[in-house]
C-alpha cells in the first residue's frame, strides 16, 4: 500500500508543477482499487480520494491563473496523502 501512496504523491507533485500536462484521474482510480482490495482505515482513503478529485478539478485554474484557491486544493490533497503515508508507516 505504501508504494501506491508514494506513486500517488509523485503524480500529485507532477500535476502541481505542470497542471496542463498531467492528470490525477489515474491516481484516483488507483486509490479506489486499493480501497476495494485493502479496505479503508476509517475514512482515510476516501478523504484522500475526495481531496485528489478537488485538486484535479482545480488544475485547470492553477494552470491558467495559479490563484490561491486552486493552490489550496493541491495543498489539501498533499496533506491527505502525507497523512496516509504516515498512517501506513505504523
Amino acid at each position: 500500500m505504501r508504494e501506491i501512496l508514494e506513486q500517488v504523491k509523485e503524480n500529485l507533485e507532477r500535476t502541481f508543477d505542470q497542471p496542463g500536462a498531467n492528470d490525477l484521474t489515474a491516481s484516483i482510480e488507483l486509490l479506489e482499487t486499493a480501497k476495494d482490495l485493502y479496505g479503508d482505515k476509517g475514512t482515510l482513503l476516501q478523504d484522500m480520494i475526495r481531496a485528489l478529485a478537488q485538486a484535479n478539478h482545480a488544475k485547470n485554474e492553477l494552470n491558467i491563473s495559479g490563484d490561491i484557491s486552486s493552490s489550496a486544493a493541491f495543498g489539501e490533497a498533499y496533506n491527505a496523502v502525507s497523512h496516509a503515508l504516515s498512517s501506513y508507516e505504523r
